[in-house]
């Protein structure tokens, strides 16, 4: 039977299928003893709308002899398993494996297999059922009164972001829209430490949440610090870096011709940003993290909790601890105004002479005064040209009289210009 869920890649063979959440093996045997078997999440290790962390929909028991035989093996469906039973024969030894929350029944002949039980995801966050989770204990001796307790450990890490803007610059604002997990696993090897070997798999686009989903990460909860939202990845362990070489995070990069590019993986931020002078127009602000448990490491280990604090300075578009790029950012042209030459203009027929005025920004409403100058070019006073740009225009002197021309400028910049232009007759 195949359900949406985690896929196992495993050696395939007939098996014993219970559909109840406490479930026993039928056959009693004279010799056994029933042996109750609980299950406990316990808690991550400390490290500093996501999964059920502690949900069990589904699990695969296998029990092996000494000699690493199948020697039981059940798999069972229900809302919240806990319990079950094998039975075991009293004085002899017995190892207990369990895979939980993978969907699909695993199956193995002897404990060797275990070493190729694989985890699959078909999607990034495709834990809905429970986050995927194994035991393995180890040979426990079997008496009358013996009941096995398994501590799951969970196959994914998680890794919870906030947001401290309190050594921001008063005037930038920063707003997350979307956090995600880069080279984000797509399985991982169930009883052994687990690595990627190559981008193949990875998801191009890992694990992400956006939108509503990092709401956390803009709300303040206690002085400029944020609320947090968190990830979930499969393990993938990639070691340290050679010599302990990286003096700052923001160096943990790599260029493209390092394979760890395409492995390590990383955390990243899309940000609307705004500040006095610049803005992130049409692509955003993007910072990025590669994890690991310090500068030099870059392993993220399963059942782990990894806290991170993004903490951006001043106008947080330095590279202090993230990886900052800052193609989507744009200079903002502070509204200005200004206009040429003075506002009282002598001249005489035959004379030409420019005026204008010079706007930020440049896409600012703009009125040139063409009304003006068409009622002195009737009168006989001068003719024009209106400039290219639409903000001025070259005057020629026709004939005597006195003119007035007026320009202005829309919202931002909320700005105007008068000239008086006097021609007098040329000089005898």
């Amino acid at each position: 039977m195949v359900r949406s869920g985690f896929l196992i890649a495993s050696m395939i063979w007939g098996a014993l299928v219970f559909g109840a959440c406490n479930a026993e093996l039928p056959v009693e045997k004279e010799s056994e003893t029933e042996v109750p078997v609980r299950l406990e999440t316990g808690r991550m290790s400390v490290r500093s709308s996501d999964p059920d962390e502690d949900r069990i929909s589904d699990l695969s028991l296998m029990v092996f002899d000494t000699y690493g035989r199948l020697e039981e093996h059940a798999y069972l469906e229900g809302n919240d398993i806990r319990r079950c039973s094998v039975w075991l024969t009293p004085g002899k030894e017995y190892r207990f494996a369990v895979c939980v929350n993978f969907g699909y029944e695993v199956k193995v002949s002897n404990a060797a297999d275990l070493e190729k039980v694989t985890c699959h995801l078909a999607y990034p966050d495709e834990y809905r059922n429970g986050i995927p989770m194994y035991a393995d204990s180890g040979l426990i001796g079997i008496s009358g009164d013996t009941e096995i307790t398994l501590r799951l450990i969970r196959l994914m890490s998680k890794i919870s972001i906030r947001m401290d803007r309190s050594r921001l610059s008063d005037d930038v604002e920063m707003n997350v829209t979307a956090v995600r997990i880069g080279n984000c696993p797509k399985m991982a090897r169930v009883f052994i430490p687990n690595s990627v070997q190559d981008g193949d798999e990875c998801f191009p686009l890992g694990f992400t949440k956006t939108g509503e989903d990092c709401w956390q990460l803009n709300r303040t909860e206690t002085r400029y610090i944020s609320g947090s939202t968190s990830l979930y990845m499969l393990e993938n362990l990639q070691g340290r870096f050679a010599e302990d070489t990286i003096a700052k995070d923001c160096d943990k990069v790599f260029d493209g011709y390092d394979p760890r590019r395409e492995k390590c993986s990383y955390i990243e931020l899309d940000i609307d940003y705004i500040s006095s002078d610049k803005e992130s127009t049409g692509d955003c602000l993007r910072y990025r993290f590669y994890l690991g448990e310090d500068r030099n490491n870059l392993d993220v280990e399963r059942n782990c909790h990894y806290r991170i604090t993004v903490r951006p300075e001043g106008d947080g578009l330095s590279d202090d601890g993230w990886r900052v790029d800052k193609e989507g950012i744009t200079t903002i042209e502070k509204p200005s105004f200004s206009y040429y030459p003075d506002s009282y203009i002598r001249g005489s027929i035959g004379d030409r002479i420019h005026i204008g005025c010079k706007v930020t920004p440049a896409d600012t409403p703009f009125d040139v005064g063409l009304q003006y100058m068409e009622r002195d070019k009737n009168d006989g006073i001068y003719d024009y040209v209106i400039d290219d740009d639409g903000f001025g225009a070259t005057l020629t002197f026709t004939g005597p009289g006195r003119g007035l021309i007026y320009m202005s400028a829309g919202p931002p910049v909320d700005d105007a210009a008068l000239w008086i232009i006097e021609v007098d007759l040329p000089n005898s």
